[in-house]
């Protein structure tokens, strides 16, 4: 059995990566794969057809005269290489589906009527809680786009960090803990985010701007715009949600909640300027994003019976849906309902913070409130007085206490008979005294109570547009217009519409609004049941009128209101598609062949099978992102399932776990036809007949062995056989079949961990615990052969499609390649840092796949023993491997991902090559421009094809040009003015290079002059790289400076001395004026008795001297001050 216990995959020891005595030595004949005998296929054939004719044209060409034998063996190779098999050597991630939602806070966007004209419509999404990050997932297909901190990397990346080290990763994960987010919510205009970390800091996030974004518009704002509109015109337009893969940016930081407690729940108004935040402890605090600070504290209000602590828990918040109002209603886990009106007696501090009612009538945690329609009752008129009306109307509220109650809402002034006592307050002349100040007073009185049996996690009050199509013709008898239509789901898993009718007020309070009944349900297949947790909240979508309900295990359902039956007279709740949040360990999977869809079934770490959709459109990037989506669900084991395989015809799937039963699934219908029982212990691996035309034999044939069959292996040790009964039993049996075993066996000494059918049906291979590998013939399970030479247990065997090998795969970390004729060892292929746990052949069987613990996927030429290429895949274990019939590979690890790979080795080749003949064509063109002196073409040339070297001898030629008609950087600041940042980062890097070098660093300074004079130095600090650039080049540029400064100054010595050789030939001046001609700098001269050299140096000379002197101080001869010392003076 293949119980998937670290213990056995970390006892992997060095000794594993040894061989067996019989492989040590193995000659280049004993190497060669031996071939299938006599049924071989007819392609097997066709390729020693082929192979003899190429061998017939080598000795026709090597009897071909000596004029033609080169063009005769050019043909040859050419026709030899079209015949062989491409050998893979790359492979690309297609699609990958990881854990987006673990539990916590969902959010679906919102409809999109505040976005910025500006901005593109974006798609919905759905934002949903990732451990301590936020994931974006595109509601359209499932995927996850990035996550709110780390953007598209929320994997880590499929690259290993060569410089990570373990004190750098507990650092960073404690770091990840302090900043975890426990509560989220999204802004109506779907842009921006409040967050609430584990730390209580509260941030306001960006969504629709990456993380880096931003930083020259803040640089340019401290230095200020002389025009408006130029500013406005630079400014970056909003980008698209969906569209992004940085991190969002973190627009504002509020800075600590002030909560005592974690905060769970955070709610926006509807106008997106305030937000709520609850906590633990009870309190709800109001902020305001405009001007970044809280406005208002709400404290819960204690009642005579009391309560411990926690009994205050916000177990919702919920803005009435108004901008013109600010009324919020906080539910709270002692079962109490505050109402809070911020506008209505704003003007009294005191009572501002104060609840204008609270509802105790719920005696468990109270989780959703909502008011009968948007903006009913207004609250937008106001009172003589000043203050706010609250409104009318009707409210809902639900809790865990399995009642759904209904309020009416009323308010009525009151007259403060004591009056206010304020200084301030005018009395008009008719005024008496006797005028006293008026409030509001609210009140919530219940009408209804709905017992719904089941613990209410969530309550919808759906708009009328989720029922636009039902209102018509006969639906007006099942729902009319002006029905109240209310969802919930609970523990129970089933999602419940409910509608109630509005009366006339006047009647009576009582007849309002009717007794809510029942409308719609889910049916009971559709439905996620109470034995998996139940659902956890219901959220409207926007675009397609569906009800998002998530459920225990971190699925998300799309269900739509439709007609059940054809005379459209019944009501129902049918789910079109659903998002798999998180699929757990995946331990097994299996391709099922398919014509138009191919699908994959997949076993997590759970007793349900998921079956997941590809879809065969790969050929842009544009569908790649929609390739795996949920199919259905298998439900029928009562423990984990371990093992599973699908038929080679598509049309059933095996499925095996700790339950120790196998049962086989009709795939089109997603029932289970057929039971087998008879292990003793968990069965670990399941595997079904090879060939098609076998699952059609029926009858006493198919008992006798003539027909398909299933073989399971299991932690008893036993191999059994279990003949199927046919297509023609399996299709039409409307109960569960139970199979008998027709052979079983004691296969191994320990666990058995796989079993294996060869193609033609003929052997079936198991490997197990105790190091071996044992083939047994499928007629009667009589032992064929052992293979031995594995250091530790093995994980995996299988056999060639093509050839008369077998593949296995250890947690001695080889892989090994078994001949069936002889039982041996042909090749070991070594490189697996960790257990080997899944093999498989390509389909021309000339490489291997192979899967290890380490996350790695490799992939093995058998003919060459190498390795061609390693891809990094999962970050745990990878328990599943398969190939599709088109060459997918699919993929899936402990790190509860599933990830789809296509071969890419024809586009990467094609590529490169194209990318070779392009090099060469720029090259030429290049080198024709550096010919005609077509030197700033070149230059843009030859810093696209990257080529430091050219670009040098570029910008030479140029300054040199420029430098002879006295246009000093002028190209260069041309240049400079329309590079990129790109290609001015990509300039600069190689000045920082050439400017170590002295002979070089001449052009160097001149291009970054060229580009500090060009470019502003307030704009250059701002781009990412350019200041480290520039501190890079600083030192190496000072250098030079006191290099050349030394020269400057040595070259005066260098003066001095040749005019006082010139001087001591007295008056004769032979060749001395040809030399002042030709120099460079001013001729020496004497002035005053004294020698002045380049205009500023003066020493003493010899001119006017005495022998008095001879011993003076002027014998000491001295160099003046440089050139740019002068200068400065």
């Amino acid at each position: 059995m293949s119980p998937k216990n670290d213990d056995e995959l970390s006892s992997s020891d060095a000794s594993g990566s040894e061989q067996s005595d019989d492989e040590s030595s193995v000659s280049s004949s004993s190497s060669e794969i031996p071939m299938k005998d006599e049924d071989a296929s007819d392609h097997q054939e066709s390729d020693e057809q082929m192979k003899e004719d190429g061998n017939d044209n080598d000795n026709d060409s090597s009897d071909s005269s000596d004029d033609d034998e080169d063009d005769s063996e050019d043909e040859v190779m050419n026709n030899a290489s079209a015949h062989q098999p491409a050998i893979s050597k790359s492979w690309t991630a297609l699609t990958t589906h990881s854990p987006c939602y673990t539990g916590g806070t969902v959010a679906f966007s919102h409809e999109n009527n505040l976005s910025s004209r500006d901005e593109e419509p974006s798609q919905p999404f759905i934002l949903a809680q990732r451990g301590g990050d936020v994931s974006i997932i595109e509601a359209a297909t499932g995927l996850l786009l990035r996550t709110v901190r780390k953007g598209a990397a929320f994997e880590g990346g499929f690259a290993l960090d060569e410089n990570e080290n373990v004190d750098e990763d507990d650092a960073e994960e404690e770091m990840l803990d302090a900043e975890a987010i426990t509560a989220f919510a999204l802004s109506p205009n779907n842009r921006e985010m409040i967050a609430v970390t584990r730390s209580h800091l509260v941030r306001k996030y960006n969504l629709a701007a990456p993380a880096d974004d931003g930083g020259y518009d803040e640089t340019e704002k401290k230095q200020g715009k002389k025009n408006a509109s130029e500013a406005a015109a630079e400014k970056p337009k909003p980008q698209n949600v969906t569209s992004i893969k940085d991190p969002a940016k973190i627009a504002f930081s509020f800075g600590k909640s002030g909560h005592k407690l974690p905060v769970t729940k955070v709610a926006f108004h509807p106008s997106g300027i305030f937000f709520a935040t609850g906590s633990v402890d009870g309190l709800v605090k109001i902020w305001d994003t405009r001007n970044g600070y809280a406005t208002h504290a709400l404290h819960p209000t204690s009642d005579a019976s009391g309560g411990g602590r926690g009994t205050y828990a916000v177990s919702c918040i919920q803005w009435r849906q108004s901008s013109a109002s600010l009324i919020l209603a906080i539910g709270r886990e002692d079962g109490s309902i505050s109402i809070h009106d911020l506008l209505l007696n704003a003007q009294d501090t005191k009572t501002a913070s104060m609840p204008v009612t609270v509802l105790r009538d719920h005696i468990s945690a109270v989780t959703c409130v909502a008011w009968l329609s948007e903006g009913s009752g207004g609250g937008g008129s106001t009172t003589s007085t000043g203050s706010r009306k609250h409104g009318s109307g009707v409210f809902f509220s639900s809790g865990r206490d399995s009642v759904i109650n209904s309020w009416l809402i009323s308010e009525q002034e009151v007259v403060d008979t004591n009056g206010p006592k304020s200084k301030k307050r005018r009395k008009s002349k008719d005024d008496d005294g006797t005028k006293r100040a008026t409030s509001v007073k609210v009140m919530y009185q219940r009408i209804r109570t709905l017992p719904i049996y089941e613990q209410v996690e969530s309550m919808l009050l759906l708009p009328r547009r989720f029922r636009q199509s039902l209102e018509t013709g006969s639906g007006n008898q099942v729902l009319n217009k002006k029905d109240v239509v209310l969802a919930t789901c609970g523990t129970k898993g089933v999602v419940r519409l409910w509608k109630a009718a509005i009366g006339d007020k006047e009647a009576g309070i009582q007849n309002v609004v009717s007794d809510l009944s029942p409308l719609a349900s889910q049916s009971e297949r559709d439905a996620f049941g109470e034995d998996h947790g139940g659902y956890t909240s219901l959220h409207l979508t926007s675009g397609d009128n569906s009800i998002l309900a998530i459920d225990a295990e971190q699925n998300m359902a799309f269900l739509q209101l439709d007609w059940t039956n054809a005379d459209k007279t019944e009501l129902g709740l049918v789910s079109n598609r659903a998002i798999v949040g998180h699929n757990g360990e995946i331990l097994d999977l299996s391709v099922i062949p398919g014509d138009k869809e191919q699908t994959v079934a997949v076993a997590t770490n759970s007793s349900q099978v998921r079956i997941f959709g590809v879809t065969d459109k790969f050929e842009s990037d544009e569908h790649a992102h929609t390739a795996l989506s949920p199919r259905g669900i298998l439900d029928g084991h009562t423990a984990i399932v371990l093992s599973l395989d699908a038929s080679p015809c598509g049309r059933y799937l095996a499925t095996a776990g700790k339950d120790k039963m196998m049962r086989i699934w009709n795939v089109p219908t997603r029932t289970c036809v057929a039971l087998a029982t008879g292990h003793t212990e968990a069965v670990g691996s399941v595997a079904l007949s090879n060939k098609i035309g076998c699952y059609d034999v029926g009858g006493k044939s198919a008992e006798n062995g003539a027909g398909a069959f299933a073989v399971t292996v299991s932690k008893d040790r036993t191999l059994k056989m279990w003949p199927l009964p046919g297509s023609a039993v399996l299709n039409r049996s409307e109960e569960e079949i139970t199979l008998q075993a027709r052979l079983s066996i004691r296969a191994h000494e320990k666990d058995i961990n796989i079993v294996s059918v060869a193609p033609n049906d003929s052997l079936i291979a198991t490997g197990s615990q105790d190091k071996t590998v044992k083939l047994w013939r499928s007629s009667d399970l009589a032992l064929h052969g052992t293979l031995k030479g594995h250091k530790r247990g093995v994980w995996d065997c299988q056999f060639s499609q093509h050839d008369r090998v077998l593949a296995t795969g250890s947690g001695d970390r080889t892989v090994k390649l078994w001949s069936i004729a002889d039982c041996s060892c042909v090749r070991t292929f070594q490189g697996h840092m960790s257990s080997v746990l899944r093999v498989r052949f390509l389909g021309t069987g000339l490489q291997l796949l192979s899967s290890g613990s380490d996350g790695l996927i490799k992939l093995w030429t058998i003919r060459t023993n190498e390795c061609e290429s390693t891809i990094d895949a999962h970050d745990d274990k990878i328990w599943a491997l398969d190939l599709s019939q088109a060459g997918t590979l699919f993929s899936g690890g402990a790190d509860s991902k599933i990830a789809v790979w296509r071969d890419t080795t024809k586009e990467k080749d094609d590529e490169k090559r194209e990318a070779e003949e392009q090099n060469i064509l720029m090259e030429q063109t290049l080198s024709n421009h550096l010919r005609h002196k077509r030197y700033e073409q070149a230059l843009e040339l030859a810093l696209e094809l990257d080529k430091p070297h050219q670009v040098l001898k570029v910008l030479n030629d140029i300054l040199e040009k420029d430098i002879a008609s006295n246009r000093g950087i002028e190209t260069l600041q041309k240049h400079a003015a329309k590079w990129t940042l790109d290609r001015l980062v990509q300039i600069l890097k190689y000045c920082r290079e050439w400017n170590t070098r002295a002979r070089n660093s001449h052009i160097a300074m001149l291009v970054v002059k060229a580009v500090v004079t060009t470019i502003p130095a307030a704009k250059l600090a701002t781009y990412q790289g350019v200041p480290e650039i520039l501190a890079g080049i600083a030192p190496y540029a000072e250098r030079h400076f006191d290099r050349l400064d030394g020269m400057v100054g040595n070259s005066y010595l260098m003066d001095y001395t040749l005019f006082s050789m010139g001087s001591i030939h007295g008056e004769s001046k032979e060749g001395y004026d040809e030399w002042i001609a030709s120099r460079k700098y001013l001729p020496p001269k004497v002035v005053e008795g004294r020698i002045q050299i380049g205009g500023s140096l003066v020493v003493e000379g010899k001119k006017g001297r005495t022998n008095d002197d001879s011993d003076s101080d002027s014998d000491v001869i001295t160099i003046g001050e440089s050139d740019t010392e002068s200068d400065s003076e």
